[in-house]
């Protein structure tokens, strides 16, 4: 077969790849006589990488090599630069195989409006110009190509965001998941799932999907949770149905996922009994096999056979030649990881569980039924059960991590007297002198058992002496004038009769112009995606409580002299709302 004479109208385009990769095609015809061990595609001005037997270069349209040098892997021209891999590691070279310039790297991409993501040694992600000068001195978890302008970056944290050709920020926005920006919009993704954004870093619209695809001409292609797929606008409205529940692959769909809800009460009581039995703790402290952990925990053969089956399934743990090790999701229900969710569990797999068989008593009544069970309720049973009322005020403790980022959101610079009311552990307060070493008082309020075991939980001891632990009941009275006052997740366990009693005792204790810091969760007032809605059924059956949206939080502050100067969202489900106490003057 003879190659083709005449190359000066060959289209790149439609150079195609022999069956085996070993040469190219035009025409049907070979471009040229020679057969290499492997090619790639021609890039303009009409070079392409291949490699021999021995090296890689890159040839011209007569299968020639355009210089000298050979290496070990080579790549594309994009932008008269190509990236190459030498022994010293990844950079980019000219047409002329020179090296662009003196730095290498442990990886490179490819140059995309006179930028390129390169990774160092230390794995970190950033972009170079065509100088091999860095654009920025920020380094990454992950880098993407720029596209019009703009890139897509994860940092340390995990977080992904948008930056411009300099490395400044786009927006202002994080997200999970992020793209590029596709005739003007981009695919994102939040703890609810995908949607699109604009270059403000705002969403489209409130709806969230399992997957959508960039918009095409005004309109995208998109799926729900349920596998159904729809094509919407730029404004999230559904303008034509592609699949639904009609068709007999959603109709299983559907089912399948009802079926997994029906039986949800499995997980709970999986986890609390693994936890209680101490399996992951036992395997962390050496009790590494089968026989040694059965041995330890003194249960059948058959019962420890059907937890390690199912920790491995859920990636709990992991089994190499014999040895049992413990995943990270598993470390999470252990006492010492920093994140323990290990009391959360055992508080939701007992009396939690129990009472949510009430529920449809609850609902019947709109009245809570934890005390026609325990005949105490929520607060004065864990009160009276120290040990139950430990697991508790931990779990709480657990989730305190919640509000961390929150914390750096506020400035403290003012507060010099500061009390937690209903703080619980004292976990967040010591958490914010740590913080604040400026903040001259502190004190803690809540029920006696409470206040006895916060003061074993505080470790600091620094900060313990800051801190007077007052005995009380928020209900009734606090007997302590401050300027600052906290309180974390403590209304939403109240009706909002209650709530307004609480809150007049909290005006009465804050001094003029004093601050009143929420942790709450504010309830959308839609219904598109989950925040409050199933806690809500937990709430109403144990304490007769509830999220609120805003409106129903400023409604609420509004009657006891409060007016919400700020609202801060966290990473977390949970916002920090800022109340100030109204003066004298601002009331008349």
């Amino acid at each position: 077969m003879t190659s083709i004479l005449d190359k000066s109208k060959i289209t790149l385009a439609e150079i195609e790849h022999s069956r085996d990769e070993t040469y190219h095609i035009y025409n049907g015809l070979p471009l040229y006589e020679k057969r290499f061990a492997s090619i790639m595609s021609f890039h303009p001005p009409g070079i392409a990488a291949v490699r021999d037997e021995t090296s890689a270069y890159h040839i011209d349209l007569d299968g020639k090599p355009i210089y000298h040098q050979r290496f070990i892997k080579t790549f594309g021209f994009y932008g008269g630069s190509a990236a190459v891999v030498d022994d010293p590691g990844w950079f980019h070279i000219s047409t002329k195989g020179k090296p662009q310039y003196k730095e290498n790297y442990d990886w490179v991409g490819n140059f995309q409006e006179e930028r390129c993501v390169v990774r160092d040694r230390e794995g970190n992600y950033f972009h170079i110009k065509t100088d091999g000068n860095s654009v920025y001195n920020e380094r990454y978890n992950y880098a993407g190509d720029f596209k019009y302008g703009i890139a897509v970056v994860y940092d340390t944290d995990g977080w992904a965001k948008h930056i411009g050709k300099n490395g400044s920020e786009i927006h202002k926005k994080k997200f999970k998941e992020l793209g590029v920006f596709h005739k003007g919009f981009a695919i994102a993704k939040d703890n609810y799932g995908a949607f699109h954004i604009n270059k403000e870093g705002e969403s489209l619209y409130t709806q969230r999907y399992k997957w959508v695809e960039p918009f095409y001409n005004g309109f995208s292609f998109v799926c729900d949770f349920f596998d159904q797929k729809f094509i919407i606008n730029e404004k999230g409205k559904i303008i034509q149905t592609v699949v639904d529940e009609n068709s007999i692959l959603i109709k299983n769909s559907i089912r399948k996922n009802l079926m997994s809800k029906l039986v949800g009460h499995w997980n709970t009581q999986i986890l609390y009994s693994i936890v209680k039995l101490e399996v992951l703790e036992a395997i962390k402290k050496g009790y590494n096999t089968f026989n040694k952990l059965n041995e330890y925990l003194g249960i059948p053969n058959p019962s420890l056979d059907m937890v390690i089956r199912l920790l491995k399934l859920w990636n709990f743990i992991t089994e190499i030649k014999g040895l049992l090790k413990v995943n990270y999701i598993g470390d999470l229900l252990t006492e010492n990881h920093p994140r323990s969710l290990k009391y959360a569990t055992l508080m939701w797999g007992d009396e939690h569980y129990i009472v949510m068989s009430r529920l449809f008593e609850a609902l019947k009544s709109y009245e809570p039924q934890f005390k026609n069970i325990y005949d105490l309720d929520v607060f004065q049973y864990f009160e009276k059960n120290k040990e139950k009322g430990a697991i508790f005020h931990k779990a709480m403790k657990e989730y305190s991590v919640d509000y961390d980022d929150l914390l750096l959101l506020h400035d403290f610079n003012d507060t010099k007297t500061i009390l937690d009311v209903g703080g619980g552990s004292g976990h967040l307060l010591e958490k914010i002198l740590i913080k604040n070493n400026h903040i001259k008082e502190a004190f803690l309020f809540d029920l006696p058992a409470v206040i006895e075991n916060a003061q074993t939980s505080i470790k600091d001891d620094k900060i313990k002496s800051k801190i007077k632990f007052i005995l009380g009941d928020f209900l009734n009275k606090i007997p302590i004038k401050v300027d600052t006052i906290v309180m974390s997740r403590v209304l939403h366990d109240w009706d909002d009769f209650k709530v307004l009693e609480i809150l007049k005792n909290i005006n009465l204790s804050l001094k003029e112009n004093g601050t009143l810091l929420l942790f709450e969760t504010i309830a959308p007032e839609d219904s598109n995606y989950d925040v409050g809605i199933t806690l809500n059924f937990n709430l109403l059956v144990c304490t007769g409580g509830k999220e609120r949206t805003q409106k129903e939080f400023q409604g609420l502050l509004n009657k006891v002299n409060f007016e919400i100067s700020q609202i801060k969202q966290g990473k977390s489900k949970i916002s920090l709302i800022i109340a100030r106490k109204r003066t004298h003057s601002s009331r008349s």
